[in-house]
């Protein structure tokens, strides 16, 4: 039987993992990399490129690159490449495609990796989402793997298989908090662990906050620069664009090990026959000043988290640092002093999620894994109803709440409701997911008809 591979699809990086010998390795490609970057693009030829060769065209060639398609799982939104022209000058060819297509284009990468590695065909694969996706965005990405070639054995949370990978220190039941910030989501999770156990008590999430914000303001202040500098604003289009985020996710990254970070960009713009470019020097404090408000969402994030695992700070044994945005100072910082407690500097947060579903794909396969999941909805299940009250009388459009969010699953859940008229024959039932008590303000799930 061939290996079932665990598949980490990340917003900015990804990673594959298998089962060796009862334990969980990252595999890397020819050059000896362990992450690909989650880039596609097209090259000068008009041929299909992933990875790294793609990353580094991007800042010529924004407008055949692509990065961050996990952003748009879960939408219709088709990204459009445009490829070059020939040498007769005749317009090059237009293509589109959607998210879960060019997440597919990723995952196959992944899978011949595994393969060339192996030996083997690889066809079965545990794949990672955040804790927060959405029904509609975990079907994307099982759809992208099944595009890949791949069953998807389990749409597994991230912050879950991080916690997989947590070796217990004593033979006592611990509290876990895993705080996952990536380079375009964030997830938190409460998890309690024993022995082979691990038991995810309760999440929370955004799935629109990660390292890309930072970068976003980044960028956005080292345009101030140029302005103040030459008195003009940078150009406005995608290729400028794509060069100013290209150096403030490099500055991100310097800031992290230094205190300072100097930008030099050629040849940003022209005034008449003069070159303008941009020089400037970042302090690691300014970096911080612009993702301080971003990471305070974080703690919101986590204080509701505890809520409704009904624990408190206090109660936390350890505290786990996923992604590779936590890389970043001044979230440890922050969460330290939040929290009471330095994070654990034993996991590694780029790989982590990765080894983590390798071992959920080993338990899945009959692999020799020692390891229980018992894992929660993130999101409130439940139906469009009317509701009658005192005052106002009968209120359609009620959200009513069938399976509560963080409930264990797999799980079963019944309610009992009434027609709104006698010998009504006909009732249509809309699923939602979310906390909203209107229900067609939380996300739709799909709607049965039941007659009789």
């Amino acid at each position: 039987m061939s290996k079932a591979i665990g598949i980490d699809l990340g917003t900015t990086n990804s990673e594959v993992a298998i089962i060796e010998g009862g334990q969980p390795r990252v595999l890397p490609d020819a050059a000896g990399d362990l992450m690909l970057p989650s880039c596609v693009g097209f090259d000068g030829e008009g041929q299909l490129v992933v990875g790294r060769e793609a990353l580094r065209q991007y800042g010529a060639a924004p407008e055949r690159t692509v990065r961050s398609i996990k952003r748009q799982m879960g939408t219709e939104q088709e990204t459009t490449f445009e490829l070059p022209g020939d040498e007769s000058g005749a317009a090059g060819e237009t293509k589109r495609y959607r998210p879960e297509e060019i997440s597919a284009m990723i995952l196959r990468s992944l899978k011949q990796r595994a393969e060339a590695a192996l030996g083997e065909p690889v066809t079965q694969a545990v794949i990672t989402v955040p804790a927060y996706f959405t029904d509609a965005q975990r079907q994307a990405t099982k759809a992208a793997g099944e595009i890949a070639g791949l069953e998807v054995l389990q749409i597994l949370n991230e912050p879950t298989a991080a916690a997989l990978t947590y070796e217990l220190r004593s033979e006592e039941t611990e509290r876990v908090l895993v705080y996952d910030l990536g380079g375009g989501t964030f997830d938190v999770s409460i998890v309690e662990i024993t022995d082979d156990i691990t038991e995810v008590l309760a999440s929370k999430g955004n799935n629109r906050l990660g390292g890309d914000d930072f970068d976003q303001r980044l960028r956005l202040h080292l345009e101030s620069i140029f302005q103040d500098t030459h008195g003009i604003a940078a150009p406005d289009n995608a290729l400028t664009q794509a060069r100013l985020m290209q150096a403030a996710e490099a500055a991100k990254l310097e800031l992290s090990e230094y205190s300072s970070a100097t930008v030099r960009v050629p040849f940003l713009s022209k005034q008449g026959k003069k070159a303008l470019h941009l020089d400037g020097e970042i302090e690691r404090s300014q970096f911080e000043t612009l993702i301080e408000p971003l990471l305070k969402e974080t703690l919101n994030a986590i204080d509701s988290a505890l809520e409704d695992a009904k624990l408190t700070a206090e109660d936390l044994d350890r505290i786990i640092l996923v992604g590779g945005s936590t890389r970043i100072p001044l979230v440890r910082k922050m969460v330290q002093a939040h929290l009471g407690q330095a994070p654990l500097d034993t996991i590694e947060p780029d790989l982590c999620v990765a080894l983590g579903a390798a071992l959920q794909a080993g338990v899945l396969t009959g692999e020799a894994v020692e390891s229980i999941l018992v894992d929660v909805t993130p999101y409130s299940l439940g139906i469009s109803a009317a509701v009658d009250t005192p005052m106002a009388g009968m209120i359609p459009n009620f959200f009513s709440v069938i399976i509560p969010r963080n409930s264990v699953i797999p799980t079963s859940r019944s309610e009992v409701y009434g027609t709104l008229m006698d010998f009504q024959s006909t009732v249509e039932v809309e699923i939602f997911q979310g906390e909203n008590a209107i229900a067609d303000q939380n996300v739709p799930l799909g709607s049965f008809k039941i007659e009789g």
